[in-house]
């Protein structure tokens, strides 16, 4: 749960990236991050992937829906479907659980 501490989109894919690199191949990837899906209305955005969340807090959100995609790029398959959860209106985190592919 620190790919949302991400200054910009492209921290956030070079975060990924470099955590990806250091996994083995077979080796499962467990992430939760904070996605905007589902708080849109409650949000402020500050620029390059950044919001205000209702309290107060700046984190990168990322969007749900790229992740299969960007789980491909990386050389990976999900493990399991995205998951996203609402916390209370004031967040959402998401899971996503991948693994690395032989190269």
């Amino acid at each position: 749960a620190v790919l949302h501490f991400a200054r910009s989109r492209e921290h956030f894919l070079a975060m990924a990236r470099e955590l990806w690199r250091v996994l083995k191949p077979g080796g499962i990837w467990f992430s939760r991050l904070a996605t905007f899906n589902g708080i849109e209305d409650s949000l402020t955005p500050v620029g390059d992937g950044s919001y205000r969340l209702a309290d107060g807090r700046v984190w990168y959100l990322s969007d749900r829906t790229e992740l299969p995609s960007l789980t491909e790029d990386l050389g990976g398959k999900l493990l399991d479907p995205i998951k996203t959860t609402n916390v209370a209106e004031q967040r959402c985190m998401t899971t996503w659980v991948a693994e690395k592919l032989p190269a």
